[in-house]
């Protein structure tokens, strides 16, 4: 009898030890609401990127300093959990017409590629700033886009360094402050029937987790910006600019699209099918300098 008391007594003590880390969602939220809120928020701060962005970037390589690839396999709960805090959000600003406040609408997904604060972003993304059009009195510097990290730390924007539209990349430079930041390691593409790893914001559902196989890697001829490496992982829109790892934590893609199949294409009845396409991490190579 007193045997099986010791182990009642003891089991919930190990339960209590073994909690879920939960996402509060709603405070993720309002930590950034109150900042764009406060007094000391001012949108010239976050207004540089469109002393350029109108400029034709298109494919240049840029010159940054990646990190060497890890070598070290995780468990996916390790990947999360290493990686979950440096996913950042590319959150919008802007004066609701209703209540004359500052509101933030979370936009899509972004990801540090050095320390000095280079982000990948979707050239679809980039897109909201009408990126090379050549004309900068067609920007709209009433709304601005920042950076923000699972604490809740906000980055403003200097740049649109590259991009192009066939690749759906952008390479965004942010302004650290000076301080150096962590960054993810570039891998190498994978191989079909590989697995990968995502974390995203779906729908705004921050921090989502998802988990699947290369289900093709294709290219058109020799165009090279052409590349797409097709995933089962799950994400929607939201989750644009998503980074996908390898089992050991390495960038290997970026989330671009989904294209979604019917057996009634045209009257768009009777989903059979949804093709969740990526940028694989070769093609993300090509707008960086060697």
């Amino acid at each position: 009898m007193k045997k099986y008391l010791l182990i009642f007594l003891v089991l919930p003590l190990f339960v209590q030890a073994q909690t879920a880390d939960y996402i509060d969602e709603e405070a993720l939220f309002m930590k950034l609401v109150y900042q764009v809120q406060s007094p000391a928020f001012k949108f010239a701060d976050y207004s540089k990127v469109y002393e350029t962005v109108h400029l034709n970037r298109s494919r240049r390589k840029i010159d940054l300093k990646t990190l060497p690839a890890k070598k070290k396999v995780l468990s996916p709960k390790e990947i999360y959990k290493q990686n979950r805090p440096d996913v950042y959000r590319f959150v919008k600003v802007f004066v609701n017409p209703r209540n004359g406040k500052n509101t933030i609408d979370n936009v899509s997904t972004a990801f540090p590629v050095s320390e000095e604060g280079h982000f990948l972003i979707n050239q679809h993304m980039a897109e909201l700033w009408d990126v090379g059009s050549g004309d900068s009195s067609k920007v709209d510097r009433s709304v601005v886009y920042f950076l923000a990290d699972y604490d809740g730390n906000m980055l403003s924007i200097d740049s649109v360094c590259t991009y192009d539209k066939k690749a759906d990349v952008a390479i965004i430079k942010a302004n650290t402050g000076g301080k150096k930041i962590k960054a993810f390691p570039l891998g190498d593409d994978l191989e079909t029937g590989e697995h990968a790893y995502i974390i995203a914001h779906p729908k705004a559902y921050l921090y989502y987790f998802s988990e699947g196989m290369v289900n093709r890697m294709t290219q058109d001829g020799d165009d090279v910006y052409s590349r797409k490496m097709e995933l089962s992982a799950d994400y929607a829109g939201g989750s644009s600019g998503g980074p996908i790892f390898d089992n050991k934590g390495n960038i290997i893609g970026m989330v671009s699209q989904t294209l979604s199949f019917y057996y009634y294409q045209e009257e768009q009845k009777s989903l059979q099918m949804v093709v969740r396409q990526s940028v694989p991490v070769s093609l993300i190579k090509e707008f960086i300098k060697k």
